[in-house]
């Protein structure tokens, strides 16, 4: 068994091979002339494996990647290379398999539907509700929620913060989903209203036996609510482990970074020189090159691999030697 065998899911559930998500972008007379890239790699040869029941949280911040590589999951973007498997086998996106919740609740439902009519939707496309049970089965979802039957015949602009993103997620739930991707599912709501939703997907979890994908730019709600937790950057993969050890002891200089840890006599300011720019930087260097304290030449010369830093822990930094054969 290699090194990375011993640090993946014993039992993944879904898994991400080699997968780059690419955008076109500078296609211009005036980039070309300028030798600007016409394509950059939003999502850049991830590989990821999420375990059966678990919460794997994807941090980063804007334009990391990490809705990109949840969204080209659910077909909405195309894959340009790589794979996303569930259960071993190519993804059926017409299942209903994988539903996402996402960030803004109140423009991801129509505003001229009930709640009702938007529950019942998806319920008979996915023939989990006929007409004689589809209020029971409406009801049910409601009441899964924290929500009750009284929520019914409501549009969308008469709910609340909290109650707009519960409904939200009974319609996700609506198709029987095994995974679920919650794309910054808290961050437009009140704090005491957030700790709410967030205990909610946790019962819904064990209910449901879910598997839930969890992105945030946020790390202490990551550390709240997810079993591992995924750090992203300009599209790759740069450390992913348990929760707990991650927290403990950060290993990627960004990691530290975002959770405030790094050595104080050598932080710099940021400046947006530093910060990675796909369409002009070397893509083979680091992504974290302009920005990190730790730089090495090599790092200019080639994106590092990743690299075992804990039982199930694993860093894409030279600052740790590389897995043994």
């Amino acid at each position: 068994m290699t090194i990375a065998q011993q640090t993946a899911p014993a039992d993944p559930l879904l898994i991400f091979d080699d997968v780059v998500v690419s955008f076109a972008a500078g296609t211009g007379m005036i980039s070309r002339l300028r030798g600007l890239s016409t394509q950059f790699n939003a999502v850049d040869h991830v590989t990821l494996n999420v375990a059966r029941g678990e919460i794997l949280g994807v941090v980063g911040e804007s334009g990391s990647g990490k809705t990109t590589i949840c969204k080209a999951a659910l077909g909405l973007h195309p894959i340009a290379r790589g794979a996303v498997s569930l259960e071993g086998a190519p993804l059926d996106l017409s299942s209903g398999a994988m539903q996402m919740v996402f960030q803004d609740p109140l423009s991801s439902l129509n505003p001229r539907q009930t709640v009702a009519k938007a529950l019942s939707i998806p319920l008979r496309l996915h023939g989990h509700a006929g007409k004689k049970d589809i209020d029971a089965a409406i009801d049910a979802l409601l009441v899964d929620v924290g929500l009750g039957s009284q929520f019914r015949n409501r549009f969308p602009h008469e709910l609340s913060g909290g109650q707009l993103q519960r409904a939200a997620i009974a319609r996700a739930l609506a198709t029987q989903p095994r995974v679920l991707f919650a794309d910054e599912a808290v961050s437009k709501l009140d704090v005491s209203v957030r700790a709410q939703i967030l205990n909610l997907l946790k019962r819904l979890r064990d209910k449901h036996d879910l598997t839930i994908i969890f992105v945030t730019h946020d790390l202490h709600v990551a550390r709240f609510l997810c079993d591992r937790i995924a750090i992203m950057y300009f599209g790759k993969l740069l450390e992913v482990g348990p929760t707990r050890d991650v927290y403990a002891d950060p290993n990627h200089p960004y990691t530290q970074e975002l959770l405030g840890t790094l050595d104080k006599e050598r932080k710099t300011e940021v400046s947006t020189r530093d910060i990675f720019n796909p369409l002009t930087d070397d893509t083979r260097a680091c992504r974290y090159l302009g920005r990190c304290p730790h730089a090495l030449d090599i790092c200019a010369k080639q994106h590092p691999s990743q690299r075992q830093t804990g039982p199930a822990h694993r860093t894409a930094c030279y600052l740790f030697p590389e897995d043994e054969p």
